[in-house]
Order: structure tokens, then sequence, then C-alpha cells
């Protein structure tokens, strides 16, 4: 009758406006039902173990051909053998060609017959106390989306996530910051592996960082998940299996992708100002070799010499360039594939006499400094500095910089070939605590696992991308930067337990040997003393 109705107007319509002398008009098609529809769609209980077919007793008709049941399709996940509420879809296409979907609440109740999270008590269900899931972090605003300072993204979405976690799970998270006796560092592992032996672990899950891992694998504070990558632990990006691994076993895990973290960054003003060649231009171009990053460099300083006594071309940690610069010279410094200690070889020996020469021609700044700079560099008297993509907008490194930051990546030795690589270590990763049952252990990793927003490897190029755009103000910058971000390699040089920056580190040992010249003296006398502790972290 509706149809017949909407017909009648629509010619009443059309044949009075014509009569009417107007111009010819184009009736507005009135709505009308869809053509098919369901029949049996109605919420569900059954209790564990049950069978159940989502399609028995549901029918869809359509009113101009009839039955179309073997048309319905379902959707949506339910599991039967677990408590819980589930929600499924069905769809259907009618001879009008619209689709008409429908949506069904199941119910499983468990074996006594008690919702999710309940259990029998003289024959009443009542609610199971949930059990706590602790996540222990350096900055809990950073993860915990109900923190009042929360600072991560998709602030709602990930509160929906956790609210649904925890009332299927029947779990409560609390998200906790490390105590004032776990600062960073050693004082942090030795107090997460102090709580282990005592029986009372700070927490079920740590974040800490892949340099540790050693340490606390063999303090029996963490245990490894290997046993959950088939399962619950599929969406872990490889390249955090790797860096996660000791001795064959995977204990550390994170729900991104690692990306390359570290370039050379330079005062885009000032190099403008001196009508030098754009470093980012050079290596879209394919030119950006030490040859011409020495030539740049000299003819930067020749120009800023003319300004000023106080300019440099160069910044920052002789260190700090070796480090990138030796695998683009095919080098390593301590290579998880071959299993060798590599900063003493030829490779890294060439790159440290490099950069001797750099330092010798006057390129360097005479006091340099690390992460945030010297106060030359942030004066803006320095052209180029190494750091890490995060510095770009923090506000205790460079986040207040006067001047535009542009971005380029460490040069190639002019003889390498190959892809693009970049070494990581230190890297942010999650552990699951040690001394829980079986039962336990699995919750939590289960729980972690629920609580991450997973994407596909293109979801996390285009979320990289995007965030690199609010990183910098040229479109060449994150250009070059998108060439080059996801080419990482696992390097062992922080992770076997010798302090960076201590008498045998290789870290000081480097900026010494590249300013007195003794680069090759300095690399064998400690490299016996990384041999040893190589050997121990591999084989313990």
């Amino acid at each position: 009758m509706k149809k017949i109705l909407g017909f009648v107007l629509m010619l009443a319509l059309f044949f009075g406006l014509a009569a009417c002398g107007g111009d010819e008009v184009i009736p507005t098609p009135v709505e009308t039902d869809d053509t098919a529809s369901f029949v049996g769609v109605a919420p569900i209980t059954i209790t564990v173990g049950d069978p159940f077919d989502p399609l028995t007793g549901i029918t869809a008709t359509d009113t101009v051909t009839g039955d179309i049941t073997a048309g319905i399709t379902v959707t949506g996940a339910y599991n039967i053998n677990t408590a819980g509420t589930y929600t499924i879809t069905y769809k259907v296409t009618g001879s009008d060609g619209n689709e008409v979907t429908a949506t069904r609440v199941v119910t499983v109740l468990t074996a006594e017959g008690c919702p999710i999270n309940q259990e029998k008590v003289n024959g009443i269900c009542v609610p199971i106390p949930a059990e706590t899931i602790v996540i222990m972090h350096g900055a809990p605003y950073e993860v915990d989306p109900f923190h009042a300072d929360f600072s991560g993204t998709e602030q709602l979405e990930r509160q929906q996530l956790q609210t649904e976690v925890e009332e299927r799970l029947n779990v409560d998270i609390e998200y906790r910051a490390y105590p004032a006796n776990a600062p960073w560092g050693p004082d942090r592992v030795t107090a997460i592996i102090q709580s282990s032996v005592a029986g009372d672990h700070l927490a079920d899950i740590y974040w800490s960082v892949s340099d540790w891992i050693q340490s606390l694998a063999k303090g029996d504070a963490i245990v490894p998940i290997d046993q959950y990558l088939a399962t619950t632990g599929q969406n872990i990006h490889d390249s955090f299996l790797e860096i996660g691994s000791f001795q064959e076993q995977t204990y550390g895990f994170g729900a991104d992708k690692l990306t390359v973290d570290v370039g050379l960054y330079y005062n885009a003003d000032l190099v403008t100002s001196l009508g030098v060649d754009n470093p980012t231009d050079l290596f879209l171009d394919g030119l950006w070799t030490w040859t011409r990053f020495d030539q740049w460099a000299t003819q930067v300083q020749t120009a800023l010499t003319a300004q000023a006594d106080d300019m440099f071309a160069l910044g920052g940690m002789f260190s700090s360039y070796a480090e990138s610069m030796i695998p683009l010279n095919g080098g390593a410094l301590i290579n998880a594939t071959t299993q060798r200690v590599a900063f003493a070889q030829n490779p890294a020996l060439e790159t440290y006499a490099f950069l001797n020469a750099l330092y010798t021609k006057g390129l360097f700044e005479p006091t340099p400094q690390y992460d945030a700079g010297s106060p030359l560099w942030q004066a803006g008297k320095v052209a180029m500095h190494p750091g890490n993509l995060w510095f770009v907008n923090a506000d205790n490194r460079w986040g207040g910089l006067a001047f535009e930051l542009g971005f380029v990546p460490y040069p190639r030795a002019d003889s390498f070939v190959g892809d693009y690589i970049s070494p990581v270590s230190g890297v942010a990763v999650y552990h699951v605590a040690s001394g829980m049952t079986p039962e336990r252990e699995a919750l939590v990793f289960q729980v972690w696992n629920e609580l991450q927003i997973w994407q596909t490897e293109a979801e996390m190029a285009d979320s990289f991308e995007l965030s690199l755009m609010t990183k910098f103000d040229q479109e060449e910058y994150v250009e070059a930067y998108l060439a080059i971000y996801d080419k990482v390699y696992l390097d062992l040089i922080n992770a076997v337990g010798i302090g960076a920056y201590g008498e045998n580190g290789w870290r000081r040992n480097c900026n010494l040997g590249i300013r007195e010249g003794t680069s090759r003296t300095v690399m064998d006398q400690i490299k016996p003393i990384y041999d040893a502790a190589l050997e121990a972290y591999l084989n313990g």
C-alpha cells in the first residue's frame, strides 16, 4: 500500500506541474521499504559447549523473489567454549539490490549456567573477583588511556578497548610508575631482579629497553614468550622479535615496527643563507657520499669562518657519527648475525680515519655534547648535528630551537653497495615477569596483546608518515626519511653489559681515538674485553 500511494503521489505531482505550464520537473523519488527481511534474529543464550549453528531458525525472504535464506552471510566472532557475550551480524541482498543487515547477541553461559565472570555459590551465580594486572612503565601517562595527562594517541578507542578487555577477561588493569629506587639503568634492573628474588615482583608486565634483556633474563626476572607467538602473540612484528631475543628465546616485545631513529639534522635557515647545496637534495639525488659530505662540510666551514670564529660546520660527538657510518661502509660494531666484535675491523677503522680527517680540518666544534647539543648548536652557530627523531619536538632537546631543522640520513662510503642500513639498540620493549603460574602468565600476556591497537604493514607506514609530517616543515625531509625509515638492523654494542661511557666502553674510546688519531690502538685494547662479554652474552 505504501508503494502504491507513493507512486500515485508522484504521478499527481508530475501531471499537476505539467498542467500549470511550468518547466519540466523530474519528480523526487519517494523512499520505499527494502524488499528483503529477516525472520528469527533474536538474542540467544546457550551454555559453554552447547552446539550452536548461527543459521538455525534464521530465514530471509524477499517480497519479489521469495525465500532467499541461502544468500545469508554471517560475520562476527564468537566462541561457544568460552563464556561471554558476543555479537554476530547477518547480511542478505534483496532483489532491489539493497543489502539488509541484522545483529544478534549470543550469550554463552559457564558450565555452571552463570554469565561470564560469575560462579555458582550455594546455587546462586555470584561475581568472581577480578585479577589485577600491573603494567609498570617509566611514564604511565604515555600508555594509560585513563590517565589525566595521557599523551598517547587514539585515547577514546584505547579506553573502550581496555574496558572491553577488562570485562571479557575479568581483570583490572593498573599502570604503575617505577619506584624511586628504580629510576633508570642499572638501578632499575637491580630493583626488578631483587623483587623477583624476594618473590614479590614489582609488576606483571615491565617496560624497559632491549639492552637490559640479558641482565633481566639471567636474573630470572622475566620469562620468554615464544610459546605464545603462534596464538596470542601472532601480531608482534618480526623486527621486535629480533630485538627482543636473547640466546634464541624471545623476552622483549612491542606493538609497532622498528624504524630508524637517528640521522643528521641541520640548521636549514643557516644553510640556506650560506648558499651551499642542500644536504637533503644531495641525498635524494643519490649524491650523499663521504666525498660529497666532506666537500659540503668544508664549503660550509669556509663560509662560516668568514662570519665568526665560533661557528662550525659539524657538531656533536664523533661516536654518534661513527655508529651509523660504519654500517654504511660495510661494517658493524658487534654484528648480531655473525656474532663477532667488528668495531676493530677495516670498515670501522676506515670510518674513524675519515672522521679524524674532518676533525683535523677544523670542521667539528671544539666542545661537543650529546643529545641536546652544545650551547653553540642551540644558538644556531653549528650547521649540522646528529640526533634522534624524538628530539625534534621534545622540550628538553630541540623543541625550542629558533631555527628550522632539516633532516638528511648519514652519508654512505663512496664504495658502499647495497641498501641503506641503520643500527638499532636500546629499544623500548615490554617483558612478562617470572614467577607466575602458567595460567596467570598466559593471561597476562594475552591482556597485554589485546590492549594494543594492531596495524598492518601499510597502516604502520601511513602512521609513520603522518608522524613525520608533524615534525618537519618541508616535504623533502619527510621524503628523505621515508626512503630509509625501516632499514634497521640489530647491533649488540649496548647489549653485552659494558657501559658505553665507562673506561672500557666503545663510545668513550671511539671519541678519544678519533680526536687523537689513535683509533686502531684504543680499539685493539678494548676488543678482548668485548669479545669476552659477547661470549658470555651469547652462551651464558
